[in-house]
Protein backbone atom coordinates (compact mmCIF):
# COMPACT_ATOMS: atom_id res chain seq x y z
CA UNK A 1 0.00 0.00 0.00
CA UNK A 2 1.29 3.47 -0.92
CA UNK A 3 2.64 5.60 1.89
CA UNK A 4 0.71 8.79 2.55
CA UNK A 5 2.55 12.07 3.11
CA UNK A 6 1.35 12.16 6.71
CA UNK A 7 2.68 8.66 7.36
CA UNK A 8 5.97 9.58 5.68
CA UNK A 9 6.48 12.70 7.80
CA UNK A 10 5.52 10.94 11.03
CA UNK A 11 7.88 8.08 10.25
CA UNK A 12 10.67 10.53 9.50
CA UNK A 13 10.35 12.52 12.69
CA UNK A 14 9.89 9.31 14.63
CA UNK A 15 13.23 8.06 13.32
CA UNK A 16 11.66 5.08 11.57
CA UNK A 17 13.07 5.91 8.12
CA UNK A 18 16.68 5.02 7.42
CA UNK A 19 17.25 8.36 5.73
CA UNK A 20 16.65 10.18 9.00
CA UNK A 21 19.80 8.65 10.47
CA UNK A 22 21.88 10.45 7.85
CA UNK A 23 20.82 13.72 9.44
CA UNK A 24 21.58 12.55 12.97
CA UNK A 25 18.21 11.24 14.18
CA UNK A 26 18.34 7.74 15.64
CA UNK A 27 15.41 5.94 17.28
CA UNK A 28 15.99 3.48 20.10
CA UNK A 29 12.82 2.14 21.72
CA UNK A 30 10.73 5.22 22.55
CA UNK A 31 13.68 7.59 22.89
CA UNK A 32 15.02 9.70 20.03
CA UNK A 33 18.72 10.15 20.49
CA UNK A 34 21.88 11.45 18.86
CA UNK A 35 25.37 11.72 20.20
CA UNK A 36 24.31 15.10 21.55
CA UNK A 37 21.90 15.15 24.54
CA UNK A 38 19.64 17.67 22.76
CA UNK A 39 18.35 14.96 20.38
CA UNK A 40 14.66 15.45 21.06
CA UNK A 41 15.07 19.14 20.36
CA UNK A 42 16.56 18.35 16.95
CA UNK A 43 13.40 16.50 15.98
CA UNK A 44 10.88 18.84 17.54
CA UNK A 45 12.35 22.04 16.14
CA UNK A 46 12.75 20.60 12.65
CA UNK A 47 9.09 19.58 12.69
CA UNK A 48 8.13 23.09 13.83
CA UNK A 49 9.93 24.68 10.88
CA UNK A 50 8.42 22.17 8.44
CA UNK A 51 5.00 23.08 9.80
CA UNK A 52 5.81 26.76 9.20
CA UNK A 53 6.72 25.94 5.60
CA UNK A 54 3.24 24.53 5.14
CA UNK A 55 1.38 27.36 6.86
CA UNK A 56 3.41 30.59 6.81
CA UNK A 57 5.24 30.48 3.48
CA UNK A 58 3.72 32.09 0.39
CA UNK A 59 4.50 29.51 -2.28
CA UNK A 60 5.63 26.25 -0.67
CA UNK A 61 2.36 25.94 1.27
CA UNK A 62 0.33 26.04 -1.96
CA UNK A 63 1.90 22.86 -3.34
CA UNK A 64 0.66 19.41 -2.45
CA UNK A 65 3.34 17.29 -0.75
CA UNK A 66 4.38 13.81 -1.82
CA UNK A 67 6.96 11.44 -0.31
CA UNK A 68 10.14 10.99 -2.35
CA UNK A 69 9.74 7.29 -3.06
CA UNK A 70 11.38 7.55 -6.49
CA UNK A 71 13.21 10.16 -8.55
CA UNK A 72 11.44 9.55 -11.86
CA UNK A 73 7.90 9.56 -13.20
CA UNK A 74 6.16 8.84 -16.50
CA UNK A 75 4.51 11.53 -18.61
CA UNK A 76 1.98 10.84 -21.36
CA UNK A 77 3.13 12.90 -24.36
CA UNK A 78 0.76 11.61 -27.05
CA UNK A 79 -2.57 9.78 -27.12
CA UNK A 80 -3.19 6.38 -28.68
CA UNK A 81 -3.96 7.13 -32.34
CA UNK A 82 -5.07 3.75 -33.65
CA UNK A 83 -8.82 4.06 -33.11
CA UNK A 84 -11.03 3.76 -36.23
CA UNK A 85 -14.23 2.35 -37.64
CA UNK A 86 -14.50 -1.27 -38.76
CA UNK A 87 -16.42 -2.26 -41.91
CA UNK A 88 -19.02 -5.00 -41.73
CA UNK A 89 -17.74 -8.37 -42.87
CA UNK A 90 -20.38 -9.91 -45.15
CA UNK A 91 -18.07 -12.67 -46.34
CA UNK A 92 -17.36 -11.11 -49.74
CA UNK A 93 -15.86 -7.63 -49.26
CA UNK A 94 -12.97 -8.47 -46.99
CA UNK A 95 -14.40 -6.21 -44.26
CA UNK A 96 -14.12 -6.68 -40.54
CA UNK A 97 -10.37 -6.04 -40.36
CA UNK A 98 -9.33 -4.30 -37.15
CA UNK A 99 -7.20 -1.12 -37.18
CA UNK A 100 -3.47 -1.47 -36.74
CA UNK A 101 -2.44 -1.61 -33.11
CA UNK A 102 -0.98 1.52 -31.52
CA UNK A 103 0.04 2.78 -28.12
CA UNK A 104 0.31 6.12 -26.31
CA UNK A 105 3.64 7.94 -26.25
CA UNK A 106 5.27 7.98 -22.83
CA UNK A 107 8.40 9.79 -21.66
CA UNK A 108 10.29 9.08 -18.47
CA UNK A 109 11.25 12.26 -16.58
CA UNK A 110 13.71 12.34 -13.70
CA UNK A 111 14.26 15.05 -11.09
CA UNK A 112 17.34 15.69 -9.00
CA UNK A 113 17.00 15.68 -5.23
CA UNK A 114 17.91 19.09 -3.78
CA UNK A 115 19.11 19.65 -0.21
CA UNK A 116 18.38 23.17 1.00
CA UNK A 117 20.50 24.22 3.97
CA UNK A 118 20.46 27.22 6.28
CA UNK A 119 23.51 27.33 8.55
CA UNK A 120 24.72 29.66 11.28
CA UNK A 121 27.33 29.74 14.01
CA UNK A 122 27.33 31.34 17.46
CA UNK A 123 30.54 31.85 19.39
CA UNK A 124 30.54 30.73 23.00
CA UNK A 125 31.50 34.27 24.00
CA UNK A 126 28.50 35.79 22.20
CA UNK A 127 26.19 33.22 23.76
CA UNK A 128 27.43 33.99 27.26
CA UNK A 129 27.33 37.79 26.85
CA UNK A 130 23.81 37.70 25.39
CA UNK A 131 22.53 36.79 28.84
CA UNK A 132 24.17 39.84 30.39
CA UNK A 133 25.19 43.42 29.55
CA UNK A 134 22.67 44.74 27.01
CA UNK A 135 22.27 41.41 25.28
CA UNK A 136 19.08 40.11 23.69
CA UNK A 137 18.64 37.34 26.22
CA UNK A 138 18.55 33.84 24.79
CA UNK A 139 20.66 34.35 21.67
CA UNK A 140 20.31 30.73 20.55
CA UNK A 141 16.50 30.90 20.62
CA UNK A 142 16.51 34.25 18.80
CA UNK A 143 18.77 32.92 16.04
CA UNK A 144 16.71 29.75 15.63
CA UNK A 145 13.56 31.82 15.11
CA UNK A 146 15.14 34.31 12.70
CA UNK A 147 16.92 31.65 10.66
CA UNK A 148 13.85 29.45 10.42
CA UNK A 149 12.09 32.40 8.78
CA UNK A 150 15.11 32.85 6.49
CA UNK A 151 14.81 29.17 5.52
CA UNK A 152 11.16 29.66 4.53
CA UNK A 153 11.92 32.90 2.67
CA UNK A 154 14.76 31.37 0.65
CA UNK A 155 12.78 28.30 -0.42
CA UNK A 156 9.87 30.45 -1.64
CA UNK A 157 12.39 32.62 -3.48
CA UNK A 158 13.87 29.56 -5.22
CA UNK A 159 10.42 28.29 -6.25
CA UNK A 160 9.79 31.59 -8.06
CA UNK A 161 13.29 32.27 -9.40
CA UNK A 162 13.50 33.70 -12.93
CA UNK A 163 13.89 31.10 -15.68
CA UNK A 164 17.19 32.74 -16.63
CA UNK A 165 18.58 31.82 -13.21
CA UNK A 166 20.06 28.33 -13.37
CA UNK A 167 18.66 26.17 -10.59
CA UNK A 168 21.99 24.54 -9.81
CA UNK A 169 21.70 23.06 -6.33
CA UNK A 170 18.59 25.12 -5.60
CA UNK A 171 14.96 24.06 -6.04
CA UNK A 172 13.44 24.06 -9.51
CA UNK A 173 11.34 27.11 -10.40
CA UNK A 174 7.67 27.62 -11.31
CA UNK A 175 8.83 30.30 -13.75
CA UNK A 176 10.67 27.64 -15.74
CA UNK A 177 7.71 25.23 -15.55
CA UNK A 178 5.47 27.91 -17.08
CA UNK A 179 7.74 29.25 -19.85
CA UNK A 180 7.45 27.90 -23.39
CA UNK A 181 10.25 27.15 -25.80
CA UNK A 182 9.04 29.92 -28.14
CA UNK A 183 8.85 32.49 -25.34
CA UNK A 184 12.31 31.57 -24.13
CA UNK A 185 13.69 32.17 -27.61
CA UNK A 186 11.75 35.42 -28.11
CA UNK A 187 13.30 36.77 -24.93
CA UNK A 188 16.75 36.02 -26.38
CA UNK A 189 17.47 33.75 -23.44
CA UNK A 190 20.03 31.02 -23.62
CA UNK A 191 18.54 27.79 -24.99
CA UNK A 192 19.25 26.06 -21.69
CA UNK A 193 17.19 28.61 -19.70
CA UNK A 194 14.05 26.55 -20.39
CA UNK A 195 15.71 23.29 -19.31
CA UNK A 196 14.44 21.64 -16.13
CA UNK A 197 15.07 18.23 -14.61
CA UNK A 198 16.17 16.17 -17.63
CA UNK A 199 13.81 17.94 -20.05
CA UNK A 200 16.13 19.92 -22.33
CA UNK A 201 16.47 21.15 -25.88
CA UNK A 202 19.26 18.64 -26.34
CA UNK A 203 17.64 15.72 -24.53
CA UNK A 204 13.92 15.15 -23.98
CA UNK A 205 12.39 17.56 -26.50
CA UNK A 206 10.99 20.90 -25.26
CA UNK A 207 10.60 22.78 -28.51
CA UNK A 208 7.81 24.32 -30.56
CA UNK A 209 4.50 22.67 -29.78
CA UNK A 210 6.08 19.85 -27.77
CA UNK A 211 4.17 18.22 -24.92
CA UNK A 212 6.12 20.22 -22.30
CA UNK A 213 5.14 23.65 -23.64
CA UNK A 214 2.69 25.50 -21.35
CA UNK A 215 0.25 28.29 -22.32
CA UNK A 216 2.15 31.59 -22.53
CA UNK A 217 1.22 35.15 -23.50
CA UNK A 218 4.28 37.37 -23.93
CA UNK A 219 5.54 40.34 -25.94
CA UNK A 220 9.11 39.24 -26.76
CA UNK A 221 10.58 40.88 -23.66
CA UNK A 222 8.97 44.28 -24.40
CA UNK A 223 6.66 45.42 -21.57
CA UNK A 224 3.10 46.37 -22.54
CA UNK A 225 -0.10 47.18 -20.67
CA UNK A 226 -1.84 44.21 -19.06
CA UNK A 227 -5.20 43.15 -20.51
CA UNK A 228 -7.73 40.70 -19.09
CA UNK A 229 -7.86 38.97 -22.47
CA UNK A 230 -4.33 37.70 -21.80
CA UNK A 231 -5.68 35.77 -18.81
CA UNK A 232 -8.57 34.48 -20.90
CA UNK A 233 -6.11 33.22 -23.54
CA UNK A 234 -4.04 31.07 -21.19
CA UNK A 235 -7.14 29.82 -19.35
CA UNK A 236 -8.71 28.80 -22.67
CA UNK A 237 -5.52 26.97 -23.67
CA UNK A 238 -5.47 25.07 -20.38
CA UNK A 239 -9.14 24.10 -20.78
CA UNK A 240 -8.58 22.85 -24.32
CA UNK A 241 -5.83 20.61 -22.98
CA UNK A 242 -8.07 18.98 -20.41
CA UNK A 243 -7.46 20.88 -17.18
CA UNK A 244 -9.82 20.38 -14.27
CA UNK A 245 -11.09 23.95 -13.86
CA UNK A 246 -11.46 23.52 -10.11
CA UNK A 247 -7.74 22.76 -9.79
CA UNK A 248 -6.56 26.11 -11.23
CA UNK A 249 -5.12 29.00 -9.24
CA UNK A 250 -3.50 32.30 -10.27
CA UNK A 251 -0.27 33.45 -8.60
CA UNK A 252 1.18 36.92 -9.04
CA UNK A 253 2.86 39.82 -7.26
CA UNK A 254 1.34 42.70 -5.31
CA UNK A 255 2.00 45.23 -8.08
CA UNK A 256 0.28 43.26 -10.84
CA UNK A 257 -2.60 42.49 -8.49
CA UNK A 258 -3.27 46.22 -8.18
CA UNK A 259 -3.41 46.44 -11.98
CA UNK A 260 -5.79 43.49 -12.12
CA UNK A 261 -8.11 45.11 -9.60
CA UNK A 262 -8.23 48.31 -11.64
CA UNK A 263 -8.93 46.40 -14.86
CA UNK A 264 -11.67 44.32 -13.28
CA UNK A 265 -13.31 47.36 -11.65
CA UNK A 266 -12.88 49.76 -14.56
CA UNK A 267 -15.96 50.94 -16.38
CA UNK A 268 -14.04 50.51 -19.64
CA UNK A 269 -14.09 46.75 -19.24
CA UNK A 270 -17.85 46.48 -19.00
CA UNK A 271 -20.11 45.10 -16.31
CA UNK A 272 -19.39 41.49 -17.21
CA UNK A 273 -15.70 41.95 -16.51
CA UNK A 274 -16.47 43.66 -13.21
CA UNK A 275 -18.49 40.64 -12.13
CA UNK A 276 -15.53 38.30 -12.53
CA UNK A 277 -13.79 39.68 -9.43
CA UNK A 278 -15.12 38.51 -6.09
CA UNK A 279 -13.81 37.75 -2.66
CA UNK A 280 -15.95 36.38 0.14
CA UNK A 281 -14.34 36.77 3.55
CA UNK A 282 -16.36 33.83 4.83
CA UNK A 283 -14.22 31.56 2.65
CA UNK A 284 -10.93 32.61 4.27
CA UNK A 285 -9.02 29.81 5.94
CA UNK A 286 -10.95 27.17 3.99
CA UNK A 287 -10.00 23.53 4.40
CA UNK A 288 -9.29 23.09 0.69
CA UNK A 289 -9.70 25.17 -2.46
CA UNK A 290 -8.53 24.37 -5.99
CA UNK A 291 -5.92 21.92 -4.79
CA UNK A 292 -4.53 24.25 -2.12
CA UNK A 293 -4.80 22.56 1.24
CA UNK A 294 -5.56 24.68 4.28
CA UNK A 295 -6.81 24.11 7.76
CA UNK A 296 -10.14 25.62 8.78
CA UNK A 297 -9.79 28.24 11.49
CA UNK A 298 -6.21 29.22 10.66
CA UNK A 299 -5.80 32.68 9.16
CA UNK A 300 -2.94 31.81 6.84
CA UNK A 301 -4.93 31.79 3.61
CA UNK A 302 -3.29 34.19 1.16
CA UNK A 303 -6.13 34.34 -1.36
CA UNK A 304 -7.02 37.91 -2.20
CA UNK A 305 -9.78 37.39 -4.75
CA UNK A 306 -10.71 35.41 -7.84
CA UNK A 307 -10.95 35.81 -11.59
CA UNK A 308 -13.73 33.82 -13.26
CA UNK A 309 -13.86 31.67 -10.15
CA UNK A 310 -10.10 31.00 -10.15
CA UNK A 311 -8.53 32.04 -6.82
CA UNK A 312 -5.74 34.63 -6.90
CA UNK A 313 -2.74 34.19 -4.58
CA UNK A 314 0.08 36.67 -4.03
CA UNK A 315 3.80 36.40 -3.34
CA UNK A 316 6.47 39.03 -2.91
CA UNK A 317 8.82 36.70 -4.80
CA UNK A 318 7.00 36.77 -8.15
CA UNK A 319 9.54 37.86 -10.75
CA UNK A 320 8.74 40.16 -13.61
CA UNK A 321 9.94 42.59 -16.17
CA UNK A 322 8.37 45.97 -15.41
CA UNK A 323 5.69 44.26 -13.30
CA UNK A 324 5.20 40.80 -11.82
CA UNK A 325 4.29 37.91 -14.08
CA UNK A 326 1.02 36.03 -13.64
CA UNK A 327 1.18 32.26 -13.28
CA UNK A 328 -1.73 29.93 -14.04
CA UNK A 329 -1.06 26.76 -12.05
CA UNK A 330 -2.79 23.38 -12.31
CA UNK A 331 -2.55 22.20 -8.71
CA UNK A 332 -3.54 18.63 -9.63
CA UNK A 333 -0.35 18.36 -11.67
CA UNK A 334 2.10 20.17 -9.38
CA UNK A 335 3.73 18.82 -6.25
CA UNK A 336 6.68 19.23 -3.94
CA UNK A 337 8.23 15.81 -3.51
CA UNK A 338 9.78 15.56 -0.04
CA UNK A 339 12.74 13.30 0.68
CA UNK A 340 13.52 14.70 4.14
CA UNK A 341 11.20 17.13 5.95
CA UNK A 342 12.99 20.01 7.65
CA UNK A 343 15.64 18.78 10.08
CA UNK A 344 17.41 20.83 12.74
CA UNK A 345 20.91 19.86 13.88
CA UNK A 346 23.39 21.53 16.16
CA UNK A 347 26.93 20.75 17.18
CA UNK A 348 27.68 22.31 20.54
CA UNK A 349 30.54 19.98 21.45
CA UNK A 350 33.63 22.20 21.49
CA UNK A 351 35.84 19.13 21.85
CA UNK A 352 34.56 17.91 18.47
CA UNK A 353 34.53 21.23 16.59
CA UNK A 354 37.86 22.32 18.08
CA UNK A 355 36.66 25.94 18.18
CA UNK A 356 34.84 28.07 20.71
CA UNK A 357 31.51 28.16 18.89
CA UNK A 358 28.32 26.22 18.30
CA UNK A 359 27.24 25.25 14.76
CA UNK A 360 23.60 25.02 13.65
CA UNK A 361 21.83 23.69 10.55
CA UNK A 362 18.32 23.57 9.07
CA UNK A 363 17.98 21.15 6.14
CA UNK A 364 15.00 20.38 3.85
CA UNK A 365 15.40 17.89 1.00
CA UNK A 366 13.13 17.52 -2.02
CA UNK A 367 12.21 19.29 -5.27
CA UNK A 368 9.38 20.73 -7.33
CA UNK A 369 7.61 18.24 -9.62
CA UNK A 370 5.24 18.85 -12.57
CA UNK A 371 3.21 16.07 -14.21
CA UNK A 372 1.64 18.11 -17.02
CA UNK A 373 2.60 21.39 -18.68
CA UNK A 374 -0.12 22.28 -21.19
CA UNK A 375 -2.66 22.82 -18.41
CA UNK A 376 -0.50 25.60 -16.91
CA UNK A 377 0.87 28.87 -18.21
CA UNK A 378 1.93 32.45 -17.62
CA UNK A 379 1.35 36.05 -18.71
CA UNK A 380 4.67 37.86 -19.16
CA UNK A 381 6.05 41.25 -20.14
CA UNK A 382 3.50 43.11 -18.01
CA UNK A 383 3.90 46.86 -17.67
Amino acid sequence: MATTMEEYVNAYYGGELGISKRYGIIKTDDLIETADPSAAFNTVYGAKVYNQLNTKSEVFKLLKKEPWTQSGWRVLTGRHDGTGGVAENDGSNGGGALPDTAQPDIVNVKANLKQIATTWEISTKAAMLSESDDGMGNLAAFMRKENSEAHLFAMDQMLLADSETAAGNNLESLDRVTISHACNGAMNNAATDADLWDITDGGIDRSGSAWSDPQVVHNSDTPRALKLEYLDTIIQGALENGVNYSSLILLTGYDTYQDLKQLMASGNTGSAAQATFRYDLKQAGAGSLNGVQGEAGLAFDSRVGSYDGIPIFLSQHCVGDSASRIYLLDMDNLAFRVAAPTTYLENSNVAVTQKASHEHLLMTAGNLIAYKFKTMGSVRDNL
